[in-house]
């Protein structure tokens, strides 16, 4: 009886995170790799989509079974695939072959059918309006060992290629190894923690940690028969790679720690860890992933302010551990260089009242009020500012149009904002929310918006004829509130 209710309680509960589609078979009739006799039921995936969508990412999701058995459903599947649909995220099932092939390493047609079900998922990622290079992969066990085959192995082919899908690339962005198996030579093909104790136990060769190799986090328990060594040595092999990457080794916790766990415990509670860090890591942020192109840092904390932008003497000081910058009067600083099609980003922090705002398209630095573009920064919950037209308010482009929601957290409270600057068109997420996209050439007239609400005077030139290359500005103390800044950091756009 008790498990009836389990499989009803899941079942209730995963309708109410989203819908589940068809199985999609992985292989053309007749075009499988490595047929195998003792491998009589075919792979598939089965996509899952949230009833909300929050984010472009998409998650893998693989179960275990000692490469003898795979389900798209249990206590290995089940909790992180509802987990990140509760939360808007994308997840695909995956189904791969078993028992283990006759006459060929355990893992391999499981493997040819991971890369198979990447590539597929990449080629349909964009026709369901997600991110084809913000793909991740996770499974517990022996689907830990595959998600580390699918992470560190994929310019390695596991088979010849059999149409265009094959043509795509098998990589993923980010993945998620929860107690992998099979991963040291003393226990690869056994449970053996002892054997592994020894931080000169190698990984096995099959990991090949190649240059496609992407952040990690890793999810493993102390008590677990097939050591939690393997993490930790894959969490050192990444760190001399210089990948980013998180390791949660838990106290106690067996292997399938989290199959009926003590609510409260870290058996339960570790997908909120992985959460975090996906979020963290800009996988689930709403804010552009880090790692798909690269970033620059517009501001480094290491050098003189002065010697970075057009500034007034001692006007903006480094204050911090993290190297925010502030200024004591309002005075802009502005970038040495000019910039077109790119996206800012930034974290910033508002003084009770504080007014501010992030400058582009500056032509005209010395008389930049009529001749930018600025991105409103303003504390909307301090009174004086309560009587605002909405086109003044935080993440407003300032006189001109407001933003679809209010995002920005309370006075004294971190914000994030990223920028995207595609000539005329403007995007602004604002702690990890789409709060506006304008198309500069609308405002044809400097009096009046294009929805008929009038535009303060001293803006006095029309943004149609606004150059859309200029320096970027960060406005100073306006008023007697502060704003602050850090992690300032820009990547272009340019194709």
């Amino acid at each position: 009886m008790k498990t009836n209710l389990i499989a009803v309680f899941c079942i209730a509960g995963f309708a109410l995170f989203g819908a589940s589609g068809p199985k999609v078979p992985l292989w053309p009739e007749g075009k499988m790799p490595s047929v195998q006799a003792n491998q009589p039921e075919k792979p598939y995936l089965i996509w899952h989509t949230p009833e909300k969508r929050t984010s472009d990412a998409i998650l893998i999701s693989v179960s275990g079974g000692s490469y003898m058995g795979c389900g798209v459903e249990g206590f290995e599947v089940s909790p992180i695939r509802d987990y990140f649909l509760a939360r808007g995220v994308t997840v695909v099932t995956m189904k791969y072959r078993t028992p283990r092939p006759k006459n060929l390493p355990k893992h391999v047609t499981a493997w040819q059918d991971a890369q198979r079900t990447v590539r597929i998922v990449r080629s349909e990622a964009a026709k369901r309006g997600l991110d084809p290079d913000n793909i991740g992969f996770t499974g517990c066990s022996a689907g830990g060992h595959l998600t580390l085959m699918v992470a560190t192995s994929s310019q390695t082919p596991a088979y010849e290629p059999i149409d265009d899908i094959d043509k795509l690339p098998c990589h993923v962005n980010w993945a998620v190894p929860v107690y992998p198996a099979y991963g040291l030579v003393p226990n690869a093909e056994k449970g053996e923690v002892k054997a592994c104790d020894d931080l000169s136990a190698p990984l096995v060769p099959e990991f090949k940690f190649d240059a496609k190799t992407p952040p990690m986090c890793l999810v493993h328990g102390d008590a677990d028969g097939w050591s939690p060594m393997v993490s930790v040595r894959v969490y050192h092999k990444l760190r001399t790679m210089g990948i980013p990457a998180e390791l949660h080794v838990m106290a106690l916790e067996p292997h399938c720690f989290m199959n009926e766990p003590t609510p409260g415990t870290p058996a339960d509670t570790w997908k909120g860890r992985v959460w975090e860090w996906a979020v963290k890591m800009d996988i689930v942020s709403g804010h552009p992933n880090s790692r798909v192109a690269p970033w620059k840092p517009l501001y480094n904390r290491g050098q003189k302010i002065e010697d970075q932008f057009d500034v007034e003497p001692g006007v903006w000081q480094q204050k911090g551990r993290r190297g925010e910058i502030t200024a004591n009067k309002d005075s802009a600083l502005w970038t040495k260089a000019e910039y077109e099609n790119f996206a800012l980003d930034f974290e910033y922090k508002l003084e009770p009242g504080a007014n501010s705002g992030v400058l582009i398209y500056g032509s005209d630095t010395k008389n930049w009020i009529p001749n930018t573009v600025e991105v409103q920064l303003l504390d909307d919950y301090a009174e004086k500012w309560s009587k605002d037209p909405a086109y003044m308010l935080n993440a407003s482009l300032y006189g001109h149009c407001a933003p679809t929601k209010q995002t920005v957290r309370r006075a004294g409270e971190w914000n994030r904002m990223t920028v995207f600057a595609r000539g005329k068109n403007i995007q602004i997420i604002c702690n990890g929310e789409k709060v506006l996209d304008a198309d500069l050439s609308r405002w044809t007239d400097a009096k009046k918006n294009p929805d008929g609400t009038k535009i303060p005077p001293w803006l006095s030139r029309p943004w149609a004829d606004l150059p859309t290359k200029g320096k970027i500005g960060f406005q100073g103390m306006h008023g007697k509130s502060r704003p602050y800044f850090r992690n300032i950091r820009i990547r272009s756009l340019d194709k």
